[in-house]
C-alpha cells in the first residue's frame, strides 16, 4: 500500500517553488506510507534524475532538495506501506518506487495479485521482489502510449491499483489510471504545475490558494499534457445499464420511479423493506400489488435494525404522528425522521446488486421530500454514487439512479399519469389504517399535487 504522486510542470523557470510544494506533498503523504520513498523526475532531453531512500521523506528531506532544475518536466514519486506479503527486511535500490523500464516510469499505489501470471503472458521479468516492478517492463514491450491499448493491458491486471505513469519519450505528458484507487489532481495556476497525489489534504490547500482541485474518476485511465489538455476513458468496457434493482416503498415517487424505468426498457426489480413501521401491513401488501401490476419481481427484506435505534414516531410503539388540520406542517418538516434510514436501504440494496449481478440502483428520491429529509436531498444520491466504486468489489460497478430525483410532487404525479404507473395501488400515509388518513405530511403532499394537476387522486381517505 502507498501514497502515489506526480507533477507535470508547466512553467519550469518555478522549479524551486515547484519542489516546496512536491516535498511537502511528499511529507503530508507519509500517512499512507513510512518504509521508503523515492522520486523520478523526467528532464526535457528525456533523461531521468532519481532519489530514493527507505524511512520517511520528512526525516530525509535533504536528499529530496535540488532534485528539480530549469530542465524538469514530470515528477513521479511513491510513498511505501509495505504489506505484510511483501515485507522486506533490508530493502535495495530496485525494490523502492517509483519503478523505471527503459521508456516508462511508474508508481503505483496497491496490490497485484497476479503478477506471476503476467509475467508469464507478456515474457517479461520482474525488476524485483515488489509485484509493482512487473509493470514498466510490461508497457515497456506491449503499449505504445495509446489510452485504449493501456486499458487492455490494465485490464489483465487482478487487484487494486492506482498507477501514475511518466513516458521518457514524451516528457510533457502524464498518465493515471485507477479503479478503486483514490487520485487527486491540483491545478496550480501560479505555481504552473498540475500536482497529483492519493489525497487531497496532501495539498495543503489554503482558502484564497488560485488551485483548482479534482478527483479523478474511479475505474478511469487519464492522459494530461503540458497544453492543458485533459483526455480520459473508462477502465471498464461499457454495457448497457439494463438491470436495475427499485428500492419500493409502495408510495407515489417510488412507483413512478420504476415505472418509468421499466417503460425506458430496464429490467426492473422491486425491493421493499419491512421495519417494523406503522404502515407496515400496508406498505407490503401495496409493493405486492405495484409488482402484480407491471408484471415485475419483488424482494421483502424484514428488519429488526431500526427497531433498535428508535427514537421515530414513524416505527410502531414510536409516539405520534404529527398531523395538523391539513398535513403541511409534516410535510414541510422531518418530524418522522428515521436515522440513517436511507442510507441503510442504499446500502443492502447496493450489497445485493452486487451479489445478483444487478446493474443498478435507483429509488423514488425526488425534490419535494429533500425540503425536510437530508438523505432525500440529490447531493445524498450524487454522494452515494461517488461511494459506491469504494463498497463493491473490484470491477463490480452498480450505477445510482435517481429517476424523479429533480421532480417535486404535482410533476411526479404528472409523469405518473403519462406512463401509465398504477397510481391506484399506491400506499403514502403514515398510518396504517384502513383508508389514507388525510392529515400526515404525505397525504397532504399527495392530495395537494392530484388537485394542481386537476385530478382526482384514486385512493380513499378518512373523513
Amino acid at each position: 500500500m502507498c501514497s502515489v504522486s506526480g507533477v507535470l510542470i508547466l512553467k519550469p523557470e518555478n522549479y524551486k517553488e515547484i519542489e516546496v510544494k512536491l516535498i511537502e506533498i511528499l511529507k503530508k503523504a507519509e500517512d499512507r506510507g513510512r518504509d521508503s520513498f523515492g522520486v523520478a523526475v523526467i528532464q526535457s532531453d528525456g533523461k531521468t534524475k532519481v532519489v530514493k531512500s527507505v524511512g520517511r521523506p520528512s526525516l530525509n528531506e535533504e536528499k529530496l532538495k535540488g532534485i528539480l532544475d530549469e530542465t524538469s518536466r514530470v515528477v513521479i514519486a511513491n510513498n511505501r506501506a509495505e504489506p505484510t506479503t511483501e515485507y522486506v527486511k533490508d530493502k535495495n535500490y530496485n525494490e523502492i518506487q517509483p519503478f523505471e523500464g527503459e521508456r516508462y516510469i511508474v508508481t503505483h499505489n496497491g496490490i497485484i495479485a497476479n503478477d506471476s501470471e503476467l509475467e508469464k503472458k507478456y515474457k517479461v521479468r520482474k525488476q524485483s521482489k515488489i509485484d509493482s516492478s512487473v509493470i514498466p517492463p510490461i508497457l515497456d514491450k506491449a503499449w505504445n502510449g495509446d489510452l485504449e491499448a493501456l486499458k487492455k493491458i490494465l485490464q489483465d491486471v487482478k487487484g487494486s491499483f492506482a498507477f501514475i505513469i511518466g513516458d521518457k519519450s514524451d516528457p510533457n505528458t502524464i498518465y493515471v489510471a485507477q479503479n478503486f484507487k483514490p487520485v487527486y489532481m491540483m491545478y496550480d495556476k501560479e505555481l504552473g504545475a498540475i500536482f497529483f497525489t492519493s489525497l487531497d489534504e496532501y495539498f495543503s490547500i489554503k482558502p484564497l490558494d488560485s488551485v483548482f482541485v479534482r478527483k479523478l474518476n474511479p475505474y478511469s485511465i487519464v492522459k494530461v499534457s503540458n497544453n492543458m489538455e485533459i483526455k480520459e476513458i473508462p477502465l471498464l468496457d461499457e454495457k448497457p445499464k439494463r438491470k436495475v434493482l427499485v428500492i419500493a416503498s409502495g408510495g407515489l415517487d417510488s412507483t413512478v420511479a420504476a415505472t418509468y424505468l421499466l417503460k425506458n426498457g430496464y429490467e426492473v426489480t422491486l425491493l421493499h423493506f419491512n421495519y417494523h413501521h406503522k404502515a407496515e401491513e400496508k406498505e407490503k401488501e401495496a409493493v405486492k400489488k405495484i409488482a402484480e401490476f407491471l408484471q415485475v419481481p419483488y424482494m421483502m427484506i424484514d428488519t429488526d435494525l431500526f427497531k433498535i435505534v428508535g427514537h421515530s414516531t414513524l416505527l410502531k410503539g414510536g409516539g405520534e404522528i404529527v398531523k395538523d388540520r391539513r398535513g403541511e406542517e409534516g410535510a414541510e418538516f422531518a418530524h418522522e425522521w428515521v436515522p440513517a434510514r436511507n442510507l441503510v436501504f442504499f446500502s443492502v440494496a447496493l450489497a445485493i446488486a452486487e451479489a445478483h449481478g444487478y446493474d443498478a440502483i435507483a429509488s423514488g428520491i425526488n425534490l419535494e421530500e429533500a425540503g425536510a429529509y437530508p438523505d432525500n436531498e440529490m447531493e445524498f444520491v450524487r454522494l452515494f454514487a461517488k461511494l459506491s466504486p469504494y463498497a463493491t468489489g473490484p470491477n463490480k460497478k452498480v450505477d445510482v439512479l435517481m429517476p424523479v430525483g429533480n421532480l417535486v410532487k404535482h410533476e411526479i404525479v404528472k409523469l405518473g399519469v403519462e406512463i401509465g404507473a398504477p397510481l391506484h395501488l399506491t400506499w403514502s400515509c403514515y398510518e396504517g389504517g384502513e383508508k389514507h388518513c388525510g392529515r400526515c405530511g404525505p397525504c397532504y403532499m399527495r392530495k395537494k399535487a392530484f388537485e394542481i394537476n386537476g385530478l382526482k387522486d384514486p385512493v380513499e381517505y378518512e373523513g
